[in-house]
């Protein structure tokens, strides 16, 4: 399991060691490790309907048989990932990990990672966003720090990890979870605040 997971985990060593240093490309690179993540530890694809298959289908037909653009190519594109496990989903799997232990320290858990992965599509994509990122620093900061934990708890709990025994234990808020754990309640309020003024 270790080596399939090696590209992963790097990939959150070199997000985690920045420290307190945050910027764009460091949400980027902590949603993309869920990504990278094998199949073993992520959601299987999901079953597509019999009439969804058939349009699927007759589209990939017809775009297949335009002339070569990047437009048809991004659509030919989109036409394969159907029915692939999604960003969203691979990190809702990885959160459930935390959740069915100590789902009750983080409420709404579930739509930080959706609000997380919307601000890196935001960003990677071009989607539109319901938050003015840039004017809410401290929520980009928060989308990467949830990530990050959720990657790393994740990992942690398969491993044996008793999260609920950690946390018991309290934190001198010298280690980046710790910190995490006590200003989730802050975090989420004040997302909550930036959701409800759109």
């Amino acid at each position: 399991m270790d080596e399939e997971r090696k590209d992963a985990r790097n990939r959150f060593t070199n997000c985690f060691v920045r420290g307190n240093e945050y910027d764009i490309d460091r949400l980027v690179g902590a949603a993309n490790m869920f990504d990278i993540l094998p199949d073993s530890a992520v959601p299987k694809d999901v079953v597509l309907p019999q009439n969804i298959l058939n349009a699927k289908k007759e589209c990939e037909s017809i775009f297949r048989n335009l002339s070569l653009s990047p437009e048809r190519d991004s659509v030919l594109n989109a036409l394969g990932r159907l029915g692939k496990s999604s960003l969203k989903r691979k990190v809702r799997f990885r959160a459930k990990y935390i959740l069915d232990i100590a789902g009750d320290r983080f409420p709404d858990l579930i739509q930080v990672l959706d609000e997380a992965v919307n601000c890196r599509n935001h960003y990677v994509h071009g989607s539109k966003s319901k938050i003015n990122y840039i004017n809410n620093i401290t929520l980009l900061v928060f989308f990467t720090n949830t990530l990050e934990f959720v990657f790393a708890a994740s990992e942690l709990i398969e491993s044996g990890w008793d999260i609920n025994a950690w946390r018991k234990n309290g934190t001198t808020m010298s280690h980046p979870f710790g910190a995490y754990v006590v200003n989730y309640a802050a975090n989420l309020e004040n997302l909550r605040q930036q959701l409800k003024t759109k």
